[in-house]
């Protein structure tokens, strides 16, 4: 039975490296990128039972060869965040981890694409479906909360995401991160044109009954390697006008990081590092 996929590959990376991922083990990480995929896509016995070996592949490719570099990337953000980076540096570490996303979304689509085949009505249906209550939950997130709540909640994200590596923020910091979270761009309308414009190429590219499965593979590779190319020019624009501000903000905020600060944010990247390095990887499950 072929296979049918949809957006947990454009995930895979950030679900791979996360800390939880690390901390929960890699042996659980195809099923638990299974159960994703099939909360979008049902799938049925047999299509569950193609699906695992190509993931179980994925994640020891993933564990194998990522993860050391991973580890590499988190020393030297540590040491130049210590030293007190510019923006440049500061800008080369973001596009790393950007490619980190890509390289990891290119290497799944080239696994499971062969497997993958036009789905079926139904499916389709369902997945368009769970596009809309995803659509309808950005909503409730993002468009009807007062400007002055997401304000609000955006200042305390960041602030509790950075706490989480460097402790307490000086004033001076806090200053930092309220001047950042200001200067957020951030337009419902695109955003959600956007969003459907990506999952409505999803779908379409599901149902097409024409291609060659190596085709599909490199329709789907494209899809989410390059999911801009799906993107509103006005989202196009905030999304680099944001990644500028954290950029600039990251390397305001590394300059004034206190003795401690760089202490605990060395243990933190240290120890996530370490677990990197450290991680036994599955074996690969060679069944076709």
């Amino acid at each position: 039975m072929r296979v049918r996929s949809t957006l947990l590959l454009v995930s895979v990376a950030v679900l791979l490296a996360a800390c939880s991922m690390v901390q929960m083990g890699y042996g659980q990480a195809d099923r638990l990128m299974a159960w994703r995929l099939d909360d979008y896509l049902p799938l049925d016995s047999g299509q569950r039972e193609a699906v695992q070996p190509a993931l179980a592949r994925v994640v020891h490719w993933h564990c194998e060869s990522q993860l050391p570099v991973y580890a590499a990337w988190l020393r030297s953000v540590d040491a130049d965040l210590r030293s007190g980076t510019d923006e440049a540096r500061m800008d080369r570490h973001v596009d790393t981890l950007l490619g980190f996303a890509r390289i990891a979304a290119a290497h799944a689509a080239k696994e499971v694409g062969p497997l993958l085949a036009a789905a079926r009505p139904a499916q389709i249906a369902a997945l368009n479906k769970r596009f809309e209550r995803n659509r309808r939950e950005y909503i409730e997130d993002w468009v009807e909360p007062s400007p002055d709540r997401l304000l609000r909640e955006r200042r305390a994200r960041i602030r509790d995401r950075i706490e989480g590596w460097t402790g307490r923020l000086t004033p001076e910091q806090v200053a930092i991160v309220d001047r950042w979270a200001s200067g957020i761009r951030s337009d419902p309308d695109d955003a959600l044109e956007s969003r459907r414009r990506w999952q409505s190429a999803m779908a379409t590219l599901l149902a097409r009954q024409d291609l060659t499965r190596d085709a599909f593979a490199r329709e789907l590779e494209a899809l989410l390697v390059s999911p801009a190319n799906h993107w509103t020019p006005g989202y196009a624009q905030a999304f680099d006008a944001n990644r500028t501000l954290a950029v600039q903000s990251l390397a305001a905020i590394s300059r004034t990081l206190t003795d401690a600060q760089k202490r605990k944010l060395t243990n933190e990247m240290k120890a996530l590092a370490d677990d990197l390095e450290g991680m036994r990887c599955p074996p690969p499950d060679n069944r076709t």
